[in-house]
């Protein structure tokens, strides 16, 4: 068995979807099982392939934190990080 992490907004909906299958369908089904089954059909969802086969990624130049690597930020001050919750939060 692996563990696989979720972020909150993605647990909260497969926790919202396993109470819906008990309350509405008599039937209690595990995290684990629901993960499985939905991996599964996934896998078998002709669009849901193509959507990642065909998905590419923004040239690195145009990408924000690549931007702010090759042009930080200039503030004048010669050593921010002694000085830095001084300058931000006032």
């Amino acid at each position: 068995m692996a563990i696989v992490k979720l972020d909150a907004e993605h647990k909260q909906k497969l926790e919202r979807y396993l109470a819906h299958l008990l309350l509405k369908k008599g039937k209690k089904v595990t995290m684990q099982r629901a993960l499985g089954e939905m991996i599964d059909h996934a896998l078998r969802c002709e669009d849901f392939k193509k959507e990642f086969e065909t998905e590419t990624l923004p040239p690195l130049e145009k990408d924000p934190a690549w931007i702010a690597l090759n042009q930080p930020l200039r503030t004048g001050i010669k050593d921010l990080s002694e000085n830095i919750d001084k300058y931000l939060y006032g």
